[in-house]
């Protein structure tokens, strides 16, 4: 039986079949907008990673080009564990016909949480991708906790040397997680963890947005910076008129140092028992320069995927392809 593997995450959607061949990682971007009475925009062209999604008599646009639509949410703004935004989300990645169980990464561990999205996912779902019909059914769920699941994972795979201390930062869309382990016996013992909301790329965007010339020019939105440096330009659209690359530099280093402050101010009484850094999610490419080739300082390969890949990995699979 096949296994949906899923990543919600506050700026995009990873997910991945495992099953009996290798698993291959679909991305999306985490927006969302109902467009039930917005004939336009149901009618209007649809592209692979932005899908018309139409369930239970409502519909929605998805990923990027749901970001021109006025009243457009991402998944964290939204809040990913509402039916209407998880379940569209979901589906939209899921293969027409598919019978299976979903395991889903998850922030933190939340029995009432789980219960809710259990008991909206399970069963059998019609519904329809682009006005095409589809039917899939979920038989179970399993929840695996993000950042564990990726250092449990770099232990195993040798990405970090074992019988050693570790504490990785991970640097996602809207969120910054932290977790200082060690890996005996196969076992990954967690001394110290913590989250910190809005400190990734969105606190990035929204310090590029506060800076004088960007305030000077017309107004910016801080998903389209988001989406400007995800795709890597320093423009807005195919604008280069609306450029922020004169403070980006700035705005990236003084975000970085926010970043360690924060981290290791709240992890200070287990520095001791570090003995590497390990750094991941989407936003550290942008940090990659200043860390690689640092002692103790490492970078997750593909950092955006590694959460996904990890559960992949636990889930029985292999990937086949995974994004540079």
């Amino acid at each position: 039986m096949d296994t949906l593997c899923a990543d919600i995450g506050n700026f995009s959607v990873l997910t991945a079949v495992v099953g009996n061949k290798p698993a291959s990682i679909n991305k999306m971007r985490s927006l969302i907008v109902d467009v039930t009475h917005k004939g336009d925009v149901r009618d209007g062209l649809t592209a692979d990673d932005s899908p018309l999604v139409e369930v239970k008599g409502k519909f929605f646009k998805l990923g990027r080009q749901a970001g021109r639509q006025p009243n457009c949410l991402s998944a964290a703004e939204a809040g990913k564990n509402q039916a209407e935004i998880f379940l569209p989300m979901l589906l939209a990645n899921t293969p027409d016909g598919f019978e299976g169980s979903v395991s889903m990464l998850v922030p933190a561990f939340s029995k009432s949480a789980e219960t809710w999205i259990r008991t909206a996912v399970l069963g059998t779902h019609e519904y329809s991708v682009n006005k095409a019909e589809r039917i899939a059914s979920f038989t179970d769920i399993e929840f695996h906790r993000e950042s564990d699941t990726a250092l449990h994972y770099a232990y195993i795979r040798g990405i970090v040397p074992p019988h050693e201390g570790t504490l990785l930062i991970d640097i996602g869309g809207g969120t910054v997680n932290a977790v200082i382990a060690t890996f005996e016996d196969g076992e990954l013992d967690i001394l110290w963890r913590d989250s910190f909301d809005n400190r990734g790329g969105i606190a990035l965007a929204k310090g590029i947005l506060d800076t004088d010339y960007v305030k000077a020019q017309k107004t910016m939105k801080t998903a389209d910076i988001m989406d400007a440096i995800a795709n890597g330009k320093r423009y807005i659209g195919n604008r280069p008129d609306r450029s922020f690359e004169p403070v980006f530099d700035d705005c990236v280093k003084a975000w970085f140092k926010a970043i360690r402050v924060t981290v290791m101010s709240a992890a200070d009484a287990y520095l001791d028992d570090v003995n590497n850094i390990v750094w991941m999610g989407g936003s550290v490419e942008l940090l990659r320069p200043q860390l690689e080739g640092k002692d103790g300082q490492l970078v997750f390969p593909s950092p955006q995927e590694a959460n996904i890949n990890a559960l992949i990995h636990f889930c029985g699979g292999d990937v086949e392809v995974v994004a540079a």
